[in-house]
């Protein structure tokens, strides 16, 4: 069974902090907690400013690009090695979303400081070749602000072809 807690509240209203008291409470429950933020600067003042003050006597690790070359195999190894017992460990979004797989998962109770971002956009500069994509397109204006992307009607088929990409290319 897998619970997911959602908690939601304005900017400012104090969301790390009680993240960072739950997290700390749990911990002190003998549980393992791991705190996805998104970035490794509210790591540091999360643990700074929010897990310090509570003296936990339990260990608090933090893993992000200033504290290892090598991010994910030392989340890995952390995972792999982790001993029973509890502690808070720290991570950031980007971490979190390149962990090929979570060793002992059911050991872990995971809060994440921040939704997700679970989309990417990449741009990609073709001068030549973009007609192959945009004379397949056509704009739908749906007011003053906005438009909408559509497939013309020729070219239906083609989309699905390459949606499903059966050559795998």
């Amino acid at each position: 069974i897998i619970m997911i807690e959602y908690f939601d509240a304005p900017a400012g209203a104090g969301k790390t902090r009680a993240l960072s008291r739950y997290a700390d409470f749990l911990a002190k429950m003998g549980k393992k907690v791991l705190i996805v933020q998104p970035t490794k600067v509210l790591i540091d003042n999360t643990n700074d400013h929010e897990i310090k003050p509570l003296d936990p006597d339990y260990p608090v690790t933090r893993f992000h690009g200033d504290v290892s070359d090598r991010v994910i195999v030392e989340i890995m190894k952390h995972f792999g090695a982790s001993k029973s017992g509890p502690e808070i460990m720290m991570i950031t979004h980007g971490a979190f979303l390149r962990i090929p797989f979570f060793t002992n998962r059911k050991n872990w109770v995971v809060i994440v400081d921040e939704t997700l971002v679970v989309d990417c956009i990449s741009e990609y500069n073709i001068p030549v070749s973009h007609r192959l994509i945009t004379d397949r397109l056509a704009v739908r204006d749906t007011g003053p602000k906005y438009a909408r992307l559509i497939c013309t009607k020729d070219s239906k088929d083609w989309w699905k072809n390459i949606a499903q990409n059966g050559s795998q290319d």
